[in-house]
């Protein structure tokens, strides 16, 4: 049996979940997806139907099982199962990406995927932690996360999925998430990053006892839209971060 306590895995068991989350991509025959934590193989055997998909799948057990299920579509090579750690695999090359991320690596994760080159992607991620990713300025949820997903494109929640849709049943509700990769420019970003991260780990201070005399430094991080926030990072770029 597959130790599920290890791996924090909730296995999707509502078909009608699986075939929302897999109509919400736009696919096309030259799609190569990747799927991260194919679990049973509930959303990669729809989309191995339509498209290539090369999964991640942590656990060997499950890799054992997926490798016997989708043993056609392996020999036909249009399913290459990677079996390891989705956040110290370097993916191979796709286009788009579905995923059931489990919610200890869900930042982590998340920003992994945002440094490949991809058009969209469908993820599965605590309902928590779906609203980081998608609340504007001026909430208590709006972060790091936040800003640096706007500057890789546009993020919607597209439904909230309650826990009895899961085995075993999680303590909390989980949410869709869709991402389209439509990179904007502000700075340089590992710079953007390092601001934007070192703001909000002082989201309570006002921004210029964080960074100096900067633009909106009588403000705090927390009230700034991610535009403003590109701004201040402009204004502080000659300047030498830990």
């Amino acid at each position: 049996m597959v130790n599920v306590i290890k791996y924090s895995q909730n296995f999707l068991v509502n078909a009608h979940i699986a075939d929302y989350i897999v109509n919400s991509i736009e696919l096309t025959k030259n799609d190569i997806i990747l799927e991260i934590g194919p679990g049973r193989g509930i959303l990669t055997e729809r989309l191995v139907s339509k498209v290539k998909v090369i999964a991640v799948e942590i656990d060997e057990e499950l890799c054992e099982f997926l490798s016997v299920k989708f043993a056609k579509e392996i020999e036909a090579q249009n399913f290459v199962l990677l079996c390891g750690d989705a956040l110290k695999i370097e993916f191979p090359k796709f286009t788009k990406v579905v995923a059931n991320i489990p919610y200890h690596i869900s930042s982590p994760l998340i920003f992994k995927i945002l440094n490949y080159d991809f058009k969209e992607g469908v993820i599965k991620v605590q309902k928590e932690f779906a609203e980081r990713m998608v609340t504007k300025q001026g909430t208590k949820k709006y972060g790091r996360l936040s800003v640096m997903l706007y500057y890789h494109g546009h993020t919607e929640l597209l439904k909230i999925v309650k826990r009895g849709n899961f085995r075993p049943i999680p303590k909390v509700d989980s949410a869709i998430v869709k991402i389209i990769k439509e990179p904007r420019f502000c700075a340089d970003r590992d710079l953007l990053d390092r601001i934007v991260r070192k703001l909000f780990e002082q989201r309570r201070k006002k921004i210029k006892n964080v960074l100096g005399d900067v633009k909106y430094g009588d403000m705090r991080v927390e009230s700034l839209t991610p535009e403003q926030i590109c701004e201040v990072a402009k204004d502080a770029k000659d300047r030498v971060f830990d």
